[in-house]
């Protein structure tokens, strides 16, 4: 029977997990990670306007 350990990894572990190795991985990082953000961002706007009711945005 296996035996499975549940760890939460440090935060220099995982900026290591994340670090790119080469340019055009910093560079899809970077690109990944601002597209996330504004798709973040747009959810955000889109969730108050439905909150306060503005549902021309739908």
């Amino acid at each position: 029977m296996a035996n499975i350990n549940e760890r939460v990894p440090d935060d220099t572990e995982i900026d290591a997990m994340t670090s790119p190795r080469n340019a055009k991985s910093a560079e899809n990082l970077r690109h990944k990670r601002q597209v996330k953000r504004r798709l973040d961002d747009y959810l955000e706007q889109a969730q108050l306007r439905k909150a306060i009711g503005d549902d021309d945005f739908f």
